[in-house]
């Protein structure tokens, strides 16, 4: 179980189960907190048009963020 929340201008997600907890960029914020209900396909659809303009993020990277959750999990 994950929680997601944002605190003086941080993204922060704990992971409950394993008392972990991480700082991440905008774009993983939102990958990892519509990961549960979203397909992979809607999620990469919605960051890619989200963040149009940050040439920071494109597929390779949210696929890169996709791997890291998977490993996590």
């Amino acid at each position: 179980m994950i929680h997601c929340y944002k605190l003086g201008g941080l993204n922060i997600v704990l992971d409950v189960y394993s008392g972990s907890v991480h700082v991440v960029d905008d774009a993983s914020y939102d990958i990892i907190e519509m990961y549960e209900n979203k397909s992979h396909d809607e999620i990469m659809a919605a960051v890619l048009e989200k963040y149009a303009g940050d040439e920071e993020v494109n597929a390779g990277e949210i696929e890169k963020c996709f791997e890291q959750i998977e490993e996590l999990k």
